[in-house]
């Protein structure tokens, strides 16, 4: 289970995000931090990211770095390769989209992203769904594993290993 605590959650509450399987795998295989214990960090674990700016910069250096090495492969042009511009809430919006095509019930599509219930439901209704999400997140899992794998016939780029 992740927890987000309240102070660090835009909600002002604590937010509990099941993991699936291959996340816990993820998860066990990034080195540890000798200082301290944040995942997303840029200070030896100490503290978390709080600017993903300089993160995001290298990002898309190394992306459009990649799609151009595979344009020269193909036989293309490097130079006329573009990168279309996204942020990383266009993340948060693809993760939406496709659990909404893999048939997930919107309030669970909507937990899975840390949107709260709105309304009378909001107030009555105070069960978090950890089981539900779950399932949402185990049926992203596999639809992330068909594309990996290119078993779909969406546009996959994949970089290097280490290079993300």
């Amino acid at each position: 289970m992740w927890t987000v605590p309240a102070e660090r959650f835009k909600a002002g509450q604590q937010h509990r995000l099941p993991l699936t399987p291959d996340m816990l795998a993820l998860l066990k295989q990034l080195p540890r931090w000798r200082r301290g214990d944040c995942v997303f960090s840029v200070t030896f674990g100490t503290s978390p990211v709080i600017s993903w700016a300089k993160v995001k910069a290298r990002l898309d250096h190394r992306m459009l770095r990649s799609l151009r090495a595979l344009a020269l492969l193909r036989g293309d042009d490097p130079a006329s390769v573009a990168l279309p511009p996204f942020v990383n809430h266009d993340l948060r919006r693809t993760v939406r989209t496709r659990l909404s095509a893999l048939r997930v019930p919107e309030h669970i599509a909507e937990a899975c992203i840390g949107h709260g219930r709105r309304g009378i439901a909001r107030v009555y209704d105070m069960n978090r769904f950890e089981v539900e999400i779950r399932e949402a997140l185990t049926k992203w899992q596999a639809l992330l594993g068909r594309i990996v794998r290119g078993d779909t016939d969406d546009n996959v780029v994949e970089l290097r290993t280490g290079e993300a």
